[in-house]
This record gives C-alpha cells, sequence and structure tokens, in this order.
C-alpha cells in the first residue's frame, strides 16, 4: 500500500531541488537546480500552473515564512526573499560564504536559522517581514536587476544607498 504513487509531476528539464507549502496550504512550490520557483495548485500536480523565474543559481532549500513570501537557499550562498503573488524579489536576507544547504524558521516566525558547507549555523531576524506588506504597498515601482542586489535589514552587507541616508 505504501509503494503505490498518488500523483506525478511532468517531467523538468531541470532537478526539482525543495518544496513547501503555502496559501493555507492550498498552493505546492518547488525551487529548481537552475534557480527557478514553480508553483502548483493543490491537488493538481501533473503541470505548474505558475512559474517564477528567480536567480540563476541552484535552489538548495525553500522557507515559507508569510502566506506571500518565501525565503530560498541558494547555492551561490544567499539567502534571498521572494514575493510569490505578486512575482517580485525582495532582497537579500543573510549571506554565507559557502553553498547554503539548509533552512528553516523558529516556532515564533521572528528567526530563521541557515547552514552551509563552511560548518556554520547562522540566525537571522527577519521580524521586519511581519509589516512587509504594508511597506510593500508604498513602493509599487520596483527595478527587478536591483532587487536581486538589494539588502534586506537581517543582512551582514549594507546596500551602497544606505551610507547616506543618516544625514537627512
Amino acid at each position: 500500500m505504501g509503494s503505490k504513487v498518488y500523483m506525478q509531476s511532468e517531467e523538468y528539464e531541470e532537478e526539482i531541488t525543495c518544496l513547501g507549502l503555502f496559501r493555507r496550504e492550498t498552493k505546492l512550490v518547488s525551487g529548481s537546480s537552475k534557480g527557478n520557483l514553480f508553483m502548483y495548485n493543490w491537488e493538481e500536480f501533473g503541470l505548474h500552473s505558475d512559474a517564477f523565474p528567480g536567480t540563476k543559481a541552484a535552489i538548495n532549500a525553500l522557507i515559507p515564512i508569510t502566506e506571500n513570501i518565501v525565503i530560498v537557499a541558494c547555492e551561490d550562498g544567499n539567502l534571498r526573499a521572494t514575493h510569490l503573488f505578486p512575482h517580485r524579489h525582495l532582497g537579500i536576507v543573510g549571506q554565507h560564504d559557502f553553498s547554503v544547504e539548509n533552512v528553516d524558521i523558529c516556532n515564533t516566525g521572528q528567526f530563521i536559522a541557515s547552514s552551509s558547507h563552511d560548518n556554520e549555523i547562522k540566525f537571522w531576524n527577519i521580524h521586519y517581514f511581519e509589516d512587509f506588506e504594508k511597506l510593500s504597498e508604498k513602493h509599487k515601482k520596483h527595478d527587478k536587476k536591483k532587487e536581486l542586489r538589494n539588502n534586506l535589514p537581517s543582512s551582514r552587507i549594507k546596500n551602497a544607498t544606505d551610507f547616506f541616508s543618516d544625514l537627512c
């Protein structure tokens, strides 16, 4: 009884590396070896219902942190936040020196932990995502290339444009 396949997706030209449930468990999101995110409706796993081209780095792990935001752990050592509905890169949550292999969230939703081949576990405070939906509504315009390089408050690297922000 346990060896029977319930359902199977179409074959992809890239490896599906990780999965996560979203939208009150009505959507399944998968990450791929080519950095893409594929979305499936629950009970409709044959072909993805939506695709979001990500970075060129492979996605090794992902974790949903809100109903619309996922953090992906990438082969290039970055943890990136992505808004799924609508599709939008939000920026870099944190960095490792080597490929990030695992990511998990604490039960309060305030911290994520990530591990890498550099033999370190790092913790990132992501409490700012609680108000992120309200903040992102103010900024409708966005630059996709800039967002891929944008460092969020939890990142150890600051944005160059933040240098003069305290002078106002």
